[in-house]
């Protein structure tokens, strides 16, 4: 079979590597590959690289601009990516992000870069750091850990109850979101919930000095304007594991997308 790989950061390039050692005729293009993927043609428009393909892997995420792809290949043709938009319901999808071991795996990966991207932003080392992690889903938790394993004093802010006393249990201090006065005493701030929950009132109650870093989904969850205009270090930190980690992340999705397609072939 013939797949294309299209669009995206580095993960992509490990995507098609992983597909090419695993027997499989790819094409790539509008992804930077340089020596990852030396065996493999890039082509010059999409649709000389969608041209023959019975699968398609697109970028993570896939984003709108992407769409054109539904025009120019057969209903029969299989996609991969993450965040699927509906304008591709009408082919078979297999959405990475509806993937529990998928999702799992990239939390970490979502947690190392996150913990990268505090070095790279802070100021102050993360042992003995206070940090507060807001959201104790699948990336929160893993960011929780790490956080607390390299000596920082971690607080977790969820509105479930059960979320709180999870972290509790693993020996976290909690709160339910922002109910406390103030919260000048952290240096991190950590927001993984995909809403509006870092807004004027929230970050007022932050010290000056704070860093905040923002994994979640676009818009992200923060007033990033309000902090540019009190000159408070606010990063919308989005793809981690593309910038940190794009070699596991992309031989994670390249296995998945081989398993997936061996198989439909051993059902056909």
């Amino acid at each position: 079979m013939d797949i294309a790989v299209v669009g995206g950061d580095l993960r992509q390039c490990y995507i098609a590597r992983t597909l090419l050692l695993r027997g499989f005729n790819v094409k790539i293009y509008d992804v930077e590959c340089g020596s990852v993927c030396k065996n493999i043609k890039s082509e010059d428009t999409i649709e000389d690289a969608l041209k023959g393909c019975g699968a398609v892997v697109l970028p993570t995420p896939v984003t709108e601009k992407w769409l054109c792809a539904a025009k120019m290949v057969p209903a029969d043709t299989i996609l991969f990516g993450w965040n699927i938009p509906d304008g591709f319901k009408c082919f078979k999808t297999y959405d990475f992000g509806d993937m529990e071991e998928v999702a799992l795996k990239n939390a970490v990966a979502t947690a190392e870069g996150t913990l990268a991207e505090a070095v790279k932003y802070g100021r102050i080392n993360i042992s003995g750091s206070r940090c507060l992690v807001i959201g104790y889903g699948r990336c929160g938790r893993e960011i929780v850990s790490r956080f607390h394993a390299m000596g920082a004093y971690v607080t977790v802010a969820a509105r479930s109850r059960y979320a709180r006393d999870d972290a509790a249990f693993h020996g976290m201090d909690v709160c339910n979101m922002f109910e406390r006065k103030e919260y000048k005493k952290y240096d991190f701030v950590i927001n993984t919930v995909p809403a509006r929950v870092l807004g004027r009132k929230e970050i007022d109650k932050l010290n000056e000095d704070v860093v905040i870093i923002d994994i979640a989904s676009v818009p992200g969850g923060t007033d990033f304007m309000y902090c540019r205009e009190h000159n408070i270090t606010a990063v919308h930190s989005l793809g981690l594991p593309g910038k940190y980690s794009p070699k596991t992340s992309g031989e994670i999705l390249g296995n998945v997308v081989v398993e997936v397609l061996e198989k439909i072939k051993n059902n056909e």
